[in-house]
């Protein structure tokens, strides 16, 4: 498809919140929350079955990422406050969200903000609170590494995603290529050898490390530490999809949200992983959240 036309809202203390369109657009809303680290160039990926089932995707880069200024000081719930806005920007009184991997706990932080705005929820792969010891110690370990280093030693973040290294991978995202199949099943690297998934794939961490990284630095820092979301007391029923064979985001994390969302609808697909999952059950996980929204009459709760 072509690229999708960058849109940038003015925030009042100044800072662009920049999101494209994908989908129908003359479909219900869906706000979509990218991952980690990532960019609203994620979204592409879903724009085929969104078109297919009359969803109109809204995909916003967070704070620090893309064409979104950063934001100093954020927190993940300081999210919804962004969400809230591009809403009422675009005239929607509710839309449904989906967030996905990273983006797990930013559409957790709008369900407990904004419970009112938000007609139906659906995460998909999402990440756990690792800021908790047992939640950190499922992950995989090149990412394991990554987030321990930036829960014990924060300054070691700009190594990681900071100065030469963000500018390297803003011009070479490919050399990631590698690191995404480290503990990746075979189906996941199936999905990844496709030439169009990992041109998207580049393009977000592209966006993610320009202009200095410094949402995915901030991110790291946020998710290792509490989140401030009072999950277990969130009554909007969610529904939540995540590979058994997740190598990225550990399926222990969705067992943990279906322990502790009282509305969490949760499903577990065999032999699936973390990209081959919302590649190859994208028409489902959308049509779910899709009747979500509508209701069950088939009217728009939006």
């Amino acid at each position: 498809m072509s690229e999708p036309k960058v849109q940038t809202l003015q925030r009042p203390d100044g800072r662009r919140l920049a999101w494209c369109e994908l989908g129908d657009p003359t479909g219900l809303p869906v706000i979509y929350c990218h991952g980690f680290p990532s960019s609203r160039h994620e979204a592409l990926l879903l724009d085929p079955a969104a078109r297919a089932l009359g969803l109109r995707v809204l995909a916003a880069d967070r704070p620090g990422y893309g064409d979104s200024d950063d934001q100093p000081g954020r927190t993940i719930s300081d999210w919804a406050a962004e969400v809230a806005a591009l809403a009422d920007h675009l005239g929607l009184a509710r839309f449904g969200l989906l967030g996905v991997s990273g983006g797990g706990p930013y559409a957790l932080a709008c369900v407990a903000r904004i419970p009112e705005r938000i007609a139906a929820c659906t995460l998909v792969c999402p990440l756990g609170p690792i800021y908790e010891a047992e939640r950190m110690s499922e992950m995989a370990w090149p990412a394991w590494l990554n987030l321990t280093l930036a829960q014990q030693v924060p300054g070691l973040t700009y190594f990681a995603f900071g100065g030469l290294t963000a500018g390297f991978l803003a011009h070479w995202p490919e050399t990631l290529d590698h690191l995404r199949t480290l503990n990746a099943p075979p189906v996941d690297r199936t999905e990844l050898a496709r030439p169009g998934t990992r041109a998207v794939l580049n393009r977000t961490v592209a966006d993610a490390m320009r202009d200095g990284a410094y949402g995915a630095r901030r991110d790291l820092l946020l998710y290792t530490r509490p989140w401030g979301i009072p999950l277990e007391s969130l009554s909007l029923p969610i529904d939540l999809w995540h590979g058994e064979d997740d190598g990225m985001v550990p399926v222990a994390h969705g067992h943990w949200y279906q322990a502790h969302l009282p509305g969490c609808r949760a499903r577990f697909v065999p032999d699936e992983g973390h990209y081959s999952l919302p590649l190859r059950h994208a028409e489902a996980i959308l049509a779910g959240l899709r009747e979500a929204a509508l209701g069950p009459l088939g009217q728009p709760a939006i």
